[in-house]
Order: C-alpha cells, then structure tokens, then sequence
C-alpha cells in the first residue's frame, strides 16, 4: 500500500470511529412536483416558467429548501408531450444540481386513478409506462406488480406512495406484505398539497393526512417511511408551505439524499427547520435492528426559533404483520425529549415505533418507524468487511458499482477510493467513476457497536475512452468512423437494433452515434447530424441566395439574416433532441431580412435553424456558449 492510500485510509478509519454512534445532518425539501412537461406551471402565462431547469433554479431560491424533485406523470392524458421531455428533465436536473449546495432528483409520476393514489419513482433514468412512443420500459397500466418488480430491479431506484388511499396499489395495504413490493417503496406522504396553490409566502399548509394509509403499511408489515409533499402544479416551487420532507445525510449529495431514501432516513413535518433525533440501540429511524434486551427508545427535538417549543411527543409502538394499529405506548408534554425503555417487549417479540410531535403552535411532526425484533440469542460481533464489484475493469467515467458483501450485519461503511469521484463515500452501496486510466484500489472499512472491521482492499483497472467518432453523410446514409461495436440514437433516444457501423436513416431527426471497442468502453456521443427524409438527406445547399447566422458561438443573441427569399418559408429552432422550441413564418425577403433570436434562457449546447419554402429545407448549426 503507498503512503497516500494509508493516509487516506487512516482518515477513513477514523472518520468511521466517530461515525460508530451515527450523526447525520439534516436536509429539507420536497420529491412532489411537476412542470408543464406534464401537468404543471399551469400558471406559465404569468410566471413564464415552463421548464425543469427553471423550477430547480426557483426551488433553490425557496427558504428551507436544500433538495427539490420533479416528478412528470408519465401518460399523455396527464400531459406527458414525449419521451424527449422526460429526458430532458434529468438534463435539466443534472444541470442544475451542485452537490454540498443544491440536489435536484428528476423523475415520474406512475399511474392514472382519478381522486387516488400515485407512485412517485426516483434513481431511474428511464421512463416507465404504457402509453405508446411514451416509456423507455413498458409497464403496463395499473399493473403494480410489475411495476415493483421493475423499479427493484434498478440499485439506485425506489418508489414512494402519493395521496394514498386505502384501496390503491393493487390493494397492497390492505392484504399480507408483498416483498417485492416492501423491497422496491420506502415510503409514502403524510401530508400532501396543497396541489394547485399559488401562494409564494409559504402561507398555504395542508391540513390533511394520510397517517391512516402509513398505518395500515405498518400493521401489514410493510417497511416504509414518512413523508410531506407539495404536489406543486403551478410555479411556487417550495414556497406555498412552511412544511417539509426531511431527510438525515451524511452530507448534501444526490447519492447521499437517495441513500437516505433508500434507508427510510426522513421524516414528515409541519415545521421547516426543526431537527427530530429518534434512536433505538443507537440507530436512525428507518432502522431494522435485530439485538438482544428490551429496546430504549431515545427522542430529542431541535428548533433554532424559540416559539416553537414542544407541546408533547408521543410514541406510537405496532406489531408488524398483526393486522391491528399502533397504539401510543407513551408520551411527554411540555418537554424537547423523551427516554423510554420498552420492557413489555419480550424475547423473540417485533414491534415497530414511530414518533408524534406536536409544538406549540400546532405543528405537528411524524418520524419514520424503526423496526425492534428482540433476539436474546443474538450476539453483536465485529464486521469483517468484504465488497463486490459489477465489473472487473472499469473505463474512463462510466459508473463502476461497489456491492457491500459484509458479514456480522455492520451498520456504517466508509470506502476510500483514490482517484475516484468522491474518493470517499459513507453510504452502503456506491458508485465511483475515473477520469483516468490505470491501476487504483479501493477500501471498505465496516463497524457496528461491537467494533470496526479491518480494510478490505480490491485492485480496479480503469480503462481508456474511445475517441469521439465522426459521423459522415451521403444522402440518408449515415456512417461512424471505424471502432468494434455502435449504437445509434436519434433525438438522443436509442434506435433498437441500430448497431452496424452504417445507418440509413429512417425519419427527420437529429442523429448520433456511440462507439463501443473491444472492453466494452463507451465513447463520448458524436457530432450531430440533422436529417430531414423527406427532402433526402442533409441540405446545405443555398436555397435563399445569402443564409448567414451570426455571431456563432453565441452567448444568447443572434441574428439571421436572409437575402433573395422569392418565396414565404418558415424558421424552427430546434434543440438536440428534435424538439422544436421556437416556430415562426417569413414572408416576402425579396431583399434583406433580419431576425434576432434569443437564447439567453435556453441551456448550453448545439442547436439547429432549420429554414423550409416549398419543398426545399436548410440547415445551420449553432453553438450556445453562456
């Protein structure tokens, strides 16, 4: 091992001995959301806002408001235009987060029961659905149970129950626990809405609840969490409510935010700065504990504004699978913690137990259960630390998964990864990426109350990148320049099948091309071409006598200029895409027009004008540089 890979290994080490009792700080924000690439900013004509991009640049504006999901509903009914939104949206959103600063999560909304319950799905870069041209994974319509089976199948993927009611979801509240179904949902909401309001004064709470529906999870044995959602509609991102979902991380990533997820680390609140620490055994909620000896429950809230104290704190404590509610074990008034130690759980009993509380002005606060299964046979043993990898070797910025293989049941991780981004992760599960060849390790070091394992260390190869392949055009024939395997997109969707080293374009599109060599190693995306079929091929051609587009690059104005136009004709400004997104007309240019575009609110990337009269189409590419 080299001197570095010990220096880091040590901090690791001892990152990990402080983190043996778990702290985590505390995010808040919202997963609830939609933008008119479905049904929301039905305010746009006022707000002028339309776009992912610019509710994540609104959210993060927003008081108290550390991550932000939208969540398009995935049907065309609901306003899903097209796939190419859907994938825009996680552009949008991998554009706008800044992790320690901002998280932005982009994802869908699944199902269509008017009046009932949806299923949001986050760490999912394909859509699912039914509609046709509308899903990059075809689930069928109100057929739940594939629906769980997808999104399992997908490690950084989980669902979460929206305005539930009793009877949705294929009647999985209401009938014994599904696994796969407990395997793929980490929570549901608690409070949701108000959908359509349009207050930004953080003045318009809801006062429902759906505290039946998280009940009945409960006593069915399903392991979910707790949440509070906007459903915002129109662009008052993270401002009609004081209320939020909070979520405990190691630190302000996406992968930590959807680590937390996954492990039910959040909670429902009425209120959006208070700090709720509710352990058992020195475990979160969201914990599933197996461990000898009645449990001790240990409660502690924290607000920063004095008039918000706490009026009482109630546990509520269930038999998971029983069928019946939970009842309140016991509760406090007037006072910011409680300890309760649990001695009617006797050996080889299950319970579950969740925390209310209520403050002083009536905000109220549901945490996130942990699951108790007392087992005085059970013996706490040091970790011995052990990993697996997706793949042997790696290449250049493409994902490699780390898969905790650990015995003895830790409960904290800590990976070392030099040269990696991060070079150091805390989560169970993990990806890292290189943006260099070569030969690195990477660490685990696992710990639980018994102790901290020693390091298990794995040799990564990372591989080089292909060069970016070229494109070349000859008529609707579209060739890459040579490597071992290809895969062609159009409008940035993958084309099924489109893996030869030629491709006779099928339709209008944008057109693009990965190469893939010998180990498997992707390169970057192509060039882009624009084809339009139906006037064969790529026109260049000078169909006005004088086209000029200038200055290009641009910084967000240009101009276009047309000279000896004989003919009305019509100008799109496409993105890459496809997507049209701005259209307009020309009449009589027998001289010289001039038409000024701006793309000041449009992010960085290649666009094309393209310009039809008659049955004659041109193209001019531009670059947007901010």
């Amino acid at each position: 091992m080299t001197r570095k890979n010990l220096i880091f290994l040590l901090a690791a080490v001892a990152s990990l001995m402080r983190m043996t009792a778990q702290t985590y700080n505390y995010y808040y924000g919202n997963i609830h959301s939609h933008t008119s690439y479905s049904d929301g900013n039905k305010d746009s004509a006022t707000s002028l806002m339309t776009k992912p991009i610019q509710a994540f640049n609104y959210a993060k504006n927003s008081q108290h408001i550390d991550f932000y999901g939208v969540a398009e509903h995935n049907h065309a009914s609901a306003g899903m235009a097209s796939l190419a939104s859907y994938h825009q949206g996680i552009a949008d959103a991998n554009a706008a987060n800044n992790d320690g600063t901002f998280v932005a999560m982009y994802g869908f909304e699944w199902g269509v029961i008017s009046g009932g319950g949806h299923v949001i799905v986050y760490g999912c870069d394909s859509l699912m659905g039914w509609d046709n041209s509308l899903f990059d994974i075809y689930v069928p319509q109100s057929d739940y149970t594939t629906l769980w089976k997808k999104v399992k199948a997908r490690p950084n993927a989980f669902a979460y129950l929206c305005h539930p009611n009793t009877s949705d979801f294929g009647g999985i509240l209401t009938t014994s626990v599904n696994a796969t179904a407990d395997s793929a949902i980490v929570g549901t909401a608690g409070r949701s809405g108000p959908a359509f309001s349009t207050n930004s004064t953080y003045s318009d709470p809801s006062t429902g609840t759906y505290i039946t529906q998280y009940n009945y999870a409960l006593r069915q044995g399903y392991h979910v969490g707790i949440g509070l959602d906007h459903d915002t509609h129109n662009s008052v991102f993270g401002r009609q409510s004081a209320g939020r979902l909070v979520v405990m991380a190691q630190s302000l990533t996406r992968a930590n935010v959807y680590d937390a997820f996954k492990k039910m680390r959040f909670y429902c609140s009425d209120d959006w700065n208070v700090k709720v620490n509710f352990q058992i055994q020195n475990q979160p909620m969201g914990s599933i504990i197996t461990h000898s000896g009645t449990p001790t429950l240990s409660v502690t809230v924290t607000d920063p504004d004095a008039a918000e104290s706490v009026s009482s704190i109630a546990i509520y404590a269930g038999v998971p699978g029983s069928g019946a509610n939970p009842t309140v074990l016991t509760s406090v008034t007037n006072s910011a913690s409680l300890v309760y130690t649990h001695a009617a759980a006797a050996n080889n009993s299950k319970y579950y137990y969740y925390i209310l509380i209520t403050q002083a002005d009536g905000d109220k606060i549901w945490t996130s259960p942990i699951w108790y299964n007392r087992n005085d046979a059970y013996v706490v043993t040091t970790p011995v630390a052990n990993f697996t990898q997706s793949t042997a070797k790696v290449c250049i910025n493409q994902p490699l998964l780390l898969s905790d293989a650990s015995t003895n049941a830790p409960t904290s991780w800590t990976w070392t990864a030099v040269g990696a981004s991060p070079s150091v992760s805390y989560i169970q599960n993990c990806n890292f990426t290189y943006t260099t060849s070569g030969t690195y390790t990477v660490s685990l070091v696992a710990a639980n109350s018994a102790g901290i394992s020693t390091a298990y260390t794995q040799t990564i190869t990372v591989l080089p990148t292909l060069p970016t392949p070229t494109i070349s055009v000859s008529g609707l024939t579209l060739t890459s320049s040579p490597a071992t395997g290809y895969q062609w997109y159009v409008n940035n969707y993958m084309i099924p099948g489109a893996t030869s080293q030629t491709l006779t374009a099928p339709y209008d599109g944008v057109y693009t091309v990965v190469a893939t060599d010998v180990n498997a190693c992707n390169s970057a995306r192509s060039n882009t071409i624009m084809v339009s079929v139906s006037t064969v091929g790529i026109k260049n051609n000078e169909l006005y006598g004088s086209l000029t587009i200038y200055p290009n690059p641009t910084t967000g104005i240009f101009t276009i200029e047309i000279n000896n136009l004989k003919n009305n004709a019509s100008i799109e400004l496409i993105n890459e895409l496809g997507q049209t997104i701005r259209h307009s007309f020309i009449k009589d240019c027998s001289s010289k027009c001039l038409y000024d575009v701006d793309l000041k609110d449009y992010p960085n990337g290649i666009y094309f004008v393209k310009i039809k009269s008659d049955n004659q189409t041109e193209y001019r590419k531009l670059l947007l540089n901010k």
